[in-house]
């Protein structure tokens, strides 16, 4: 069963990890065999949330649509599969905030029983935009909800990594006690064309950027990752550092289970098939 860490305690162990010189790894998953290995990889911390359950049942983009308690799902993944399996590294749960029938003080408090270290804003509104974007922030379902979230679970000694698409909403999670902003670059989407591959690379770098500057100019020790976008694979990140030194982590989603397993599990399959009487 997973280890329950206090905030200052997941702080200190990402501290260590940057004093080897080392980037944090938030591996994001949706089964138990994907936290199991992940950990035995080497991640920092595992999160979890009812995306990565969706990414994992083939249908990633699916969570954003109105057929599912986001919520119970992440709670249901974490009793049953994530947290039984982990041993060491502090788990975090995703929260779709916005819900407007969620009671957060509840949710949290049970988040806390079942043995969570953290909480993330995710499924994020941030990725929404729009007209219906702004209808839902008009009824009071937008990221000020999330950022209601962060606060809260500061306050109960949770670690908290929230999603940001923008440097006002990074300020807001820096006041509300965040411990790491996630720069939130949209899908994990890999790019073979060397050409577009290094352009994307480089708008990423500048959103990327100012994310980055918000945060560390009102607080200093917060952490700052991304994730999403062209960043796919190790190269890529370690691309993405070479532009931005001051980039202290990444969180995988398809990068860490789906990415490392759709190309082997055809391949063992082809290969048996090839096989002949």
């Amino acid at each position: 069963m997973a280890v329950k860490y206090g905030a200052e305690q997941v702080v200190s162990r990402l501290r260590d990890v940057l004093k080897e010189d080392g980037l944090i790894f938030v591996a994001a998953v949706g089964s138990g065999i994907s936290a199991k290995f992940s950990e035995r990889g080497g991640a920092d911390i595992i999160a979890t949330y009812s995306i990565a359950k969706y990414r994992m049942m083939g249908f990633s983009r699916v969570s954003y649509l109105p057929i599912c308690d986001a919520n119970a799902i992440t709670e249901d993944l974490g009793k049953n599969e994530i947290l039984p399996i982990v041993r060491d590294t502090p788990v975090v749960a995703g929260v779709f905030a916005p819900n407007p029938t969620l009671n957060t003080q509840v949710l949290l408090d049970e988040y806390a029983r079942l043995g969570f270290s953290g909480v993330m804003n995710c499924p994020t509104i941030a990725l929404l935009d729009g007209w219906y974007r702004q209808s839902l922030e008009d009824m009071c379902m937008g990221y000020e909800k999330e950022v209601e979230l962060t606060r809260l679970a500061a306050d109960m000694g949770f670690f908290t990594q929230p999603f940001a698409t923008n440097p006002e909403e990074a300020e807001r999670m820096v006041e509300a006690g965040a411990h790491m902003v996630i720069a939130h670059l949209g899908g994990t989407v890999p790019v073979d064309e060397p050409e577009e591959r290094e352009r994307q690379i480089e708008e990423s770098a500048k959103k990327c950027i100012v994310i980055f500057e918000a945060v560390k100019k009102i607080k200093e020790e917060v952490f700052v990752a991304v994730h999403g976008g062209p960043f796919a694979f190790p190269e890529d990140v370690k691309e993405l550092k070479k532009r931005i030194p001051m980039l202290e982590g990444f969180l995988g989603g398809s990068s860490a289970e789906r990415l490392p397993v759709e190309g082997p599990i055809r391949k063992a399959v082809s290969d048996f098939k090839s096989i002949k009487a």
